[in-house]
């Protein structure tokens, strides 16, 4: 008698077990389409709404004149680059300059760390010293120093600039941002650095008002979540990533992780691309932007694709 009336309820119970189980994964699958669906996107910045993609981002003002200088950001400015990408440490006496390394010693003809250097005495040295030509450095003794922010900003007032910050030296995201008020520079200027405590650090006191690139950790969890196919639990906080092509075990290259990214309202900018093929490559998966020390060439494959 047991035996009849067991199996039966054990069978019912079995059932709406089944059902419950099925309908929370039917629930959970569609949640998931709908994230894939429907990811959170960032609200689009000025910045991003002035031009149309895809982006001649001069690496340092380009590999013609020597890096980093006022002649450099001319000659790229002059030829169509869309960004004028440069490098911002600050001197002993608290002034912006723009130099990519932490040193001297590889550009110009003298040696030290900038923030042991001031203003003053970094203007004494000779920033086209070490840039060779066929020619031999051409640009010795021509005058050519490290020029400031404030140069840039007076020299460049139309143009677009993505500015990199090297390192957190104190209030150095309070000098740039009143730079960038005092030339109302706002919607001209992305923000970058490896260090995503310096871009939250001046998005916080900008709030939210100038575009912002991600920092290595921010990039790294973007990208780890893509590959491992959790893309639709990133949530976005900057404006757009730039990245290396390969790192470690990652190809970066991805058709995929650039329209992940696009979905979420952020650019992909690639670093530093120089190689004709892969410059290709790259838009015409799609990239946003490419970085590069050879805005040239960029711009001539550009009209190649018919995308200038």
């Amino acid at each position: 008698m047991s035996f009849y009336t067991f199996g039966p309820i054990t069978k019912v119970k079995g059932r709406r077990s089944f059902s419950k189980y099925l309908l929370l994964s039917i629930l959970i699958f569609g949640f998931l389409l709908f994230l894939l669906s429907n990811p959170e996107q960032i609200e689009t910045k000025q910045f991003f709404q002035s031009y149309e993609t895809p982006l001649v981002i001069a690496h340092r003002g380009g590999s013609v004149y020597p890096e980093n200088t006022l002649s450099a950001f001319r000659h790229s400015f002059d030829i169509g680059s869309d960004i004028l990408e440069f490098d911002v440490h600050m001197t002993k006496d608290g002034h912006l300059v723009v130099i990519h390394d932490f040193t001297v010693d590889r550009t110009t003809n003298g040696q030290g760390r900038v923030d042991s250097l001031t203003l003053a005495e970094l203007k004494q040295l000779d920033a086209g010293y070490y840039h060779a030509s066929e020619e031999g450095y051409p640009y010795r003794n021509q005058g050519i120093s490290i020029p400031t922010v404030r140069e840039v900003f007076e020299q460049f007032p139309t143009s677009y600039m993505n500015i990199e910050l090297k390192a957190q030296y104190p209030d150095i995201e309070r000098k740039l941002l009143d730079l960038i008020h005092e030339f109302q520079l706002e919607n001209k200027i992305l923000l970058s650095s490896f260090e995503q405590k310096i871009i939250d650090a001046f998005n916080n006191l900008a709030n939210g008002t100038v575009a912002i690139s991600g920092g290595r950790s921010e990039v790294a969890k973007f990208v780890a979540l893509h590959k491992f196919f959790l893309a639709p639990f990133y949530h976005p906080k900057v404006d757009a990533i730039q990245l290396p092509t390969k790192v470690k075990f990652f190809n970066l290259i991805d058709e995929k992780l650039i329209k992940g990214a696009q979905k979420r309202g952020m650019q992909v900018h690639y670093w530093t691309i120089n190689d004709r093929e892969e410059m290709r490559r790259l838009l015409l998966l799609g990239a946003d932007g490419i970085i590069t020390d050879e805005p040239e060439i960029l711009l001539e494959i550009l009209h190649e694709l018919g995308l200038r």
